[in-house]
């Protein structure tokens, strides 16, 4: 990339500054999984990826106004402005829910609970999650169609382990039943901001909502 205008070396450091959120959320959604799925408490180490993620989002607005304080952004730049404060909004929203996964360890029951429905979910949103963060870095629209395209998987198996719970009722133990259901939530309201993700990053590339 030549960089001929000052604005540019902002807008590098601003992509760089979502680079590093796509690697932290990702590391927090895999630990937040592996607490749920394996029984492991990574609650705190999971809080403070999120704390951080909230963080850098910070980072990420306020490098935003400075960029447009300080010189005047085109069409395409103020896209980019745009799309990055969106997209570290999302990101830091999965690492806050990420960290909510966590806590629910407190909740399970020592003799445990049986997790197994929804370990096929849990893979499909953290691969949504990866993809729409290499997506947008990449500028891949093809990749970004892909992240959509498992949403309708998400939304599948969300309702059918729902109607499962559902039709458990009594049979379950409800620390169960409730751990269960918050996990299901957390996963799909994620899948929802990765989705979100490749949304602005239809509008940097095309200009279109």
């Amino acid at each position: 990339m030549s960089l001929k205008r000052p604005i540019d070396y902002g807008l590098i450091k601003l992509n760089g500054l979502i680079n590093d959120m796509v690697d932290l959320a990702g590391k927090a959604l895999k630990k937040s999984i592996e607490s749920v799925l394996a029984g492991v408490d990574n609650s705190e180490e999971v809080r403070k990826m999120s704390d951080e993620l909230l963080f850098m989002m910070d980072e990420v607005s306020e490098l935003a106004v400075q960029l447009i304080a300080r010189f005047q952004p085109v069409a395409s730049d103020l896209r980019e402005i745009k799309s990055a404060i969106q997209i570290s909004y999302d990101f830091s929203r999965i690492g806050r829910y990420a960290a909510n996964m966590c806590e629910i360890t407190t909740m399970i029951p020592e003799k445990g609970c049986d997790f197994t429905p929804i370990k096929d979910l849990s893979c499909i949103v953290l691969e949504m999650v990866e993809e729409a963060g290499r997506a947008y870095l990449n500028r891949d629209l093809e990749k970004a169609g892909e992240v959509r395209k498992k949403d309708d998987q998400v939304d599948s198996l969300y309702s059918e382990n729902i109607k499962r719970l559902i039709q458990m009722g009594g049979k379950m133990d409800t620390g169960c039943l409730l751990s269960i259901a918050l996990v299901l939530r957390y996963l799909e309201r994620i899948a929802d901001h990765a989705c979100y993700i490749v949304d602005s990053l239809s509008y940097l590339v095309t200009g279109r909502k």
